[in-house]
This record gives C-alpha cells, structure tokens and sequence, in this order.
C-alpha cells in the first residue's frame, strides 16, 4: 500500500518513492540466493494462480 501511494504522489514529489526503491535494493548481485528469490517472485506475480 505505501509503494502504491508514494507511485501515485511522485508525479508531484519523487522523495517517497526513491526511498523506498532505495529500501529494496541490494549490493549482492552476485548471491546465488537473492537472484532465485527474485525468479520465484516473478513466477508468482506473473502466474498467480499456477504457482499456487
């Protein structure tokens, strides 16, 4: 909820938004771990319904 509302105020100011991109970020590319998790991630919001 709070990614969706700082989407909608950051046509007026970008602070909130930057923030919480800035939150999710991560300096290990290299982590076997974090890029599965992301694959999964993606599978699950891309296909929903046929991760379950």
């Amino acid at each position: 909820m709070d990614y969706l509302n700082a989407v909608q105020r950051s046509p007026i100011n970008d602070l909130e938004i930057r923030e919480l991109i800035r939150g999710a970020l991560t300096d290990k590319i290299d982590d076997q771990e974090v890029y599965i998790k992301g694959i999964e991630q993606s599978y699950y919001y891309e296909e929903e319904d046929l991760y379950k």
